[in-house]
């Protein structure tokens, strides 16, 4: 019997073939790829008849040859084809317990068929209120939304009420989500090129269609690291409702030092000033420390957002919180009038709904009851595989690199020379958003965007890019099985012809 034909669409082709830049020999790769998983194809296919962009999440972020998930564990997962792989995805760095870990699993199957919907109180929203408090140093209040970017909103708008004032500082090539606040200046490869000119005067600029232009007048826009930042938030001080600050932007994963420096030298200036600070915490909340960054850095904030709390069973909840006179902003006796009064409305219908709830209190009990322990065989992992990528690198005269924070984002990149003459690859630039960025060159994201696809045939799932975010369920075979695979990956990529 003959084989159906695979389900690829006009788009997916194109891809492929731009990916494969006339090499027949990688082309080869990508179609066995493709051959390998295509049930996963054909619910693609089945998706983008009802699904905008074709998955539910990141429309605007659609994978060449996307896997179809049937099932999940600790550190891996299997395909719709049975096909099983080493996850090094992570759900965003959000899955730090593995996917389904027992505690969060056994907590939410008794809480099945007994608990209400959205939109009730229930005990378990106090208790993990206390437990977050508890965890987090200063921490005073805590409210419950949906998603990272509702808990930045919503902190913003109370800085905005508390403060009565609009400006908003942030910095250059930081994602806050999908509202304004992130799609000011974020990553800045969004925009197909790395910001030039002075700093002392950043132009605000949306990165996406749908947002008003105005928006862009609410933000000042700070270059990350600098001392010029620091000087241009004095000298916009009176009309400086807060500051927003991601307290380890991608850019700088290789230099926690360094962040938590500036992150202090922001914390001493805002509080001379009386301005607060917001920390985006999103990616560093509970995984850089149970804590956060104001037990690993010392830096206590005003307020906090947190999102993807959940363990790894991935439903819907975030956290704003901190200092307690913020959050009564949005706190009322449930009357009419308390809204004239500089009153906050931060609502959304099944926030803290009772599962959501439950799975993130038993995660966030388990991340305190094993403390440090949990996080140490997740740093020896990310040690393990770096030694590896720095003697792959070496053995095979790759520019390769394994960047990043084992608890936080990594990532493999190359750095391959590019046309361009004055270009260093990850040059060790005065500004480290814009250096960063500039590596992201097409050679390099091609070169990175194919080894994900090499390595599907090694049973290790990296995203688009070449994620490396483990968690604290992966296992030594695990890793190993990551690094065998990265080494066979590169050595094809090599023989086809791929770095030449």
């Amino acid at each position: 019997m003959t084989a159906a034909p695979l389900a690829l669409d006009a788009e997916q082709k194109r891809a492929l073939n731009l990916l494969a830049a006339g090499n027949r020999d990688v082309l080869g790769v990508l179609a066995g790829v493709a051959t390998r998983q295509r049930r996963s194809l054909e619910w693609h296919a089945r998706a983008q008849q009802a699904l905008s962009g074709g998955r539910s999440q990141l429309p605007y972020f659609s994978p060449v040859l996307p896997l179809c998930l049937a099932e999940a564990q600790a550190g891996r997962f299997v395909c719709t084809d049975g096909h099983e792989f080493v996850d090094a995805h992570m759900g965003y760095t959000a899955g730090i317990l593995g996917h389904n870990p027992p505690a969060v699993v056994t907590a939410l199957a008794a809480a099945l068929g007994k608990g209400p919907g959205a939109g009730y109180f229930v005990a378990q929203q106090v208790e993990l209120a206390e437990t977050i408090c508890a965890l987090v140093p200063g921490m005073e209040r805590v409210a419950f939304l949906h998603a990272g970017a509702d808990a930045v909103t919503a902190a913003v708008r109370l800085c905005r009420a508390a403060t009565r004032r609009t400006l908003i500082a942030k910095f250059e090539g930081c994602y806050h989500g999908w509202h304004e606040s992130g799609l000011v200046n974020p990553a800045l490869t969004w925009a197909g090129r790395t910001p030039e000119g002075p700093l002392e005067s950043i132009a605000p600029e949306v990165a996406t269609g749908g947002v008003s232009r105005a928006a862009g007048a609410e933000f000042l826009i700070l270059p990350y690291g600098d001392p010029v930042a620091l000087q241009l938030i004095r000298d916009h001080a009176a009309q400086l409702a807060g500051v927003l600050l991601d307290p380890v932007p991608r850019f700088m994963m290789n230099d926690l030092a360094g962040a938590q420096a500036f992150a202090q030298q922001l914390r001493s200036v805002t509080a001379e000033l009386g301005i607060p600070l917001i920390c985006d915490e999103v990616v560093t909340g509970f995984r850089l420390a149970p804590g956060g960054v104001a037990e690993a850095f010392g830096v206590q904030p005003d307020l906090s957002c947190f999102g993807k709390i959940t363990g790894g069973l991935g439903l819907p909840l975030s956290v704003v919180g901190g200092r307690a006179d913020l959050m009564n902003r949005a706190t009322t006796a449930g009357l009419v009038n308390d809204y004239v009064s500089q009153k906050v409305w931060i609502s959304t219908t099944a926030a803290a709904n009772s599962l959501s709830v439950t799975a993130s209190l038993a995660a966030l009990r388990a991340t305190a009851q094993a403390g440090a322990g949990l996080f140490a065989p997740l740093d020896a992992h990310h040690a393990h595989l770096k030694t590896q990528v720095d003697a792959l690198a070496a053995q095979s005269g790759l520019p390769l690199r394994l960047d990043g924070h084992p608890r936080l984002y990594s990532m493999l990149a190359f750095a391959l020379p590019s046309p361009d003459a004055e270009f260093t690859p990850f040059p060790d630039a005065h500004n480290p958003a814009r250096a960063y960025f500039r590596a992201f060159t097409p050679a390099n994201v091609r070169a990175a965007r194919l080894l994900t696809l090499y390595l599907r045939l090694m049973d290790v799932y990296m995203e688009t890019l070449p994620t490396v975010d483990l968690s604290a369920a992966h296992t030594a075979a695990d890793v190993a099985q990551l690094s065998a695979g990265l080494t066979e990956a590169v050595g094809r990529m090599q023989a086809h012809g791929v770095f030449a």
